[in-house]
């Protein structure tokens, strides 16, 4: 008899409540012909939430270990991701006082740095003196600080930033394409999963 063909794809993250028992469908799209099948696997338990708030995995090969150990008239085919990042934490709000703090005090040490960095750059190219031989080759005139000039200039750095960073600032008649600070944080959230997963198979140990 042939058997049935099952199809799993597993996602890269699930958030998982203390104590709750995690569904093969919450992790995963799966597809197969045969609705009795489907129905099983869609109630398949798959990993069981300690009570403390930790991250741990679960690879496809438990997924088609425990999937074969209870049926031999599938055959498992894994498409994409080989394992998932199960982080345990509780939903309940907790007191933003502490959040809060902590992004405003990364919020001014950001905007001091920046502009720190601004300061020293503009200091080493001398860009007053450049600003001001330009405005004498506009103009004709020789002027200490040129505010003309260096107003829009200063305002220039701060739309240019945020042009750059933000999609908004996007060709509407195209699509959106997200902007460079959405694309590196995304790729620094899957580095971050992948080395999470990594260090709990090297400790063996959930952190």
């Amino acid at each position: 008899m042939d058997k049935d063909q099952i199809y799993i794809k597993l996602e890269s993250r699930y958030s998982a409540e203390p104590n709750s028992n995690v569904l093969l469908t919450d992790v995963a799209e799966i597809y197969c012909k045969n609705s009795n099948v489907q129905k099983y696997l869609e109630n398949l338990k798959i990993y069981k939430a300690k009570e403390e708030e930790i991250s741990d995995f679960v690879s496809a090969i438990d997924i088609i270990n425990k999937i074969e150990n209870e049926r031999d008239d599938v055959e498992v085919n894994m498409v994409g991701k080989e394992e998932i990042l199960i982080e345990v934490k509780s939903s309940k709000k907790k007191s933003n006082f502490f959040k809060i703090l902590k992004m405003l005090f990364v919020c001014i040490a950001l905007f001091l740095g920046a502009g720190l960095a601004i300061v020293n750059f503009h200091e080493d190219v001398n860009m007053k003196g450049s600003m001001e031989k330009l405005y004498f080759i506009v103009t004709g005139e020789g002027k200490h600080n040129p505010l003309i000039m260096l107003i829009p200039y200063s305002i220039g750095i701060g739309i240019g930033m945020t042009a750059f960073f933000s999609s908004n600032f996007s060709n509407r008649t195209r699509r959106k394409e997200p902007g460079p600070l959405e694309v590196e944080m995304d790729l620094y959230n899957k580095n971050v999963d992948e080395f999470i997963i990594q260090k709990i198979k090297d400790t063996n140990n959930p952190l």
